[in-house]
């Protein structure tokens, strides 16, 4: 895919000198940032680097170490990273740049008719989830009649065997355990356009470190484009 930027964005970026960064990749359950693993944010963040022709390495580290490195002042850039109830000033935040949502799995042969706008319009279904999907008390409060699992990848076998009408989980989980699943009635099954429990995430750098916040800055031109990455985002679930 040919990535566009407009010639003001062009002319902003080239204003400013980038110099090889680091990045670094911290676990995060809900993109599913495993090493060797393919994830939206390495997608993200290689393309972004290859948008502003920077040249840069990037490892895996646990979110202690990250936050040493922090301290350290040293020319890095995380992500992806959840914005803290309690923000340090140590810490540079760029603007929102990804935003992962639950979507409604179902299948198409048998409700593709029904209009979808929140977790209460499936109260008369049956659910499939399991105890320690991360929205399960979500689920419950919100009145569903919920059929439990070991995990969503039992949930998603159950929904392509039509033992549950519906499936709730983050996209590109609920897309993964789909390809696991048996059965050609898999073929039917997609998901409804709703954003169910958004997770904004953001890039995150030493504040006192002038190449890192550079770099921010420059990401933040990038997210002002929002047709970039959002081009970028369906590119990665195209795939």
């Amino acid at each position: 895919m040919t990535k566009k930027i407009n010639i003001f964005t062009l002319f902003l970026i080239s204003l400013s000198i980038l110099c090889a960064s680091k990045v670094l990749f911290i676990p995060n359950d809900h993109l599913d940032t495993i090493e060797d693993k393919d994830h939206i944010a390495f997608h993200l963040m290689k393309n972004i680097m290859e948008i502003l022709n920077v040249d840069f390495e990037y490892e895996y580290v646990t979110h202690l170490e990250a936050m040493q490195r922090i301290d350290d002042e040293e020319n890095i850039i995380i992500f992806p990273y959840m914005r803290p109830r309690n923000m340090s000033n140590r810490i540079l935040l760029s603007d929102t740049l990804y935003v992962a949502t639950h979507k409604v799995f179902y299948n198409t042969r048998i409700y593709d008719y029904l209009e979808i706008n929140e977790l209460t319009d499936l109260k008369t279904y049956v659910v499939g989830s399991y105890p320690r999907y991360p929205f399960e008390t979500n689920l419950r409060r919100a009145g569903l009649t919920v059929f439990y699992s070991n995990n969503n990848q039992e949930s998603m076998q159950r929904l392509v065997n039509q033992e549950v009408v519906f499936v709730i989980e983050e996209r590109k989980k609920g897309l993964d355990y789909l390809v696991e699943t048996e059965g050609s009635h898999k073929m039917n099954i997609s998901y409804y356009d709703i954003d169910l429990f958004p997770i904004p995430f953001f890039v995150a750098a030493p504040i006192r470190n002038h190449e890192a916040a550079l770099m921010i800055d420059q990401i933040n031109l990038l997210i002002q484009d929002r047709k970039i990455i959002n081009d970028l985002i369906e590119e990665f679930f195209e795939k």
